[in-house]
């Protein structure tokens, strides 16, 4: 080989070395742009994901995301009347409040339950906070155990809120007074008994002598109070001086 020759196949050789540089530096850059694409494509696909998740975030009541429905929170879970005299009404208030973050519209405050009705509370919206007084009443038709339910509807987390309720029935109370008093130790014919509000005011409740030493007066109303006294008629139909007078309360129930 002459030396010229040899220069040549030296020259060849580097270029040779050159292009495969280049074609490797080339693919280099192809694969870079690959890894660039797939980046790019990775970005376009989380933000679909970051619209999709925000689109869901907002729940029916459209409160944001981290935010809960409104609550509706009764002051009492249930309602007892008790025992309710038949043919006598009583009623109980009964506060409904949002505990949530996000408005309350109620829409409908009914009630089921024989003798049972209900007022307050429909078609209003509650800010959070804000409470409304709804009544809940009860009318005493006949005697026994009635039991009901409140039913308030809205668009807060539990749609039908429910409140229970009870009442019973009963007869009004038959109150009377017994009057006993020691026998006359002089002949008599009987005795007249008188009451009225006070000693100064009194009328004859019987209108005949009693001849028994004691008498039951069924007349009496609840609540009220009552002086009695009572005299001794001889056969001459002369009656004696009244005896002490006797005071009598009557319950109210």
């Amino acid at each position: 080989m002459t030396i010229s020759e040899s220069n040549t196949l030296v020259r060849r050789a580097a270029r040779t070395e050159q292009v495969s540089q280049i074609g490797s530096s080339s693919f280099l850059l192809v694969l870079g742009g690959a890894v660039l694409v797939a980046g790019l494509l990775g970005l376009v696909g989380c933000a679909g994901s970051l619209n999709g998740t925000g689109s869901s975030s907002n729940g029916g009541d459209g409160a944001p995301s981290g935010h809960t429905q409104g609550v509706l929170t009764p002051s009492s879970p249930s309602v007892s009347f008790g025992n309710v005299t038949i043919g006598t009404s009583t009623a109980q208030l009964v506060s409904l409040k949002n505990t949530g973050d996000s408005n309350v519209k109620i829409s409908a405050v009914s009630i089921t339950g024989s003798g049972f009705s209900v007022s307050g509370g429909s078609n209003m919206t509650l800010t959070p906070d804000q409470s409304v007084t709804i009544s809940v009443n009860f009318t005493a038709s006949g005697a026994g155990l009635v039991q009901g339910a409140v039913s308030v509807s809205s668009n807060a987390s539990d749609k039908v809120l429910q409140i229970s309720v009870t009442a019973t029935g009963v007869q009004a109370a038959q109150h009377s007074v017994t009057l006993t008093w020691q026998p006359s130790t002089s002949v008599v014919h009987g005795f007249f008994v008188y009451r009225g509000p006070t000693a100064s005011n009194l009328s004859k409740l019987t209108h005949e002598a009693e001849t028994s030493t004691s008498y039951t007066d069924r007349s009496v109303a609840s609540g009220e109070t009552y002086v009695y006294e009572v005299t001794a008629v001889d056969p001459k139909n002369m009656e004696s001086t009244p005896s002490t007078p006797g005071t009598v309360t009557i319950p109210a129930n």
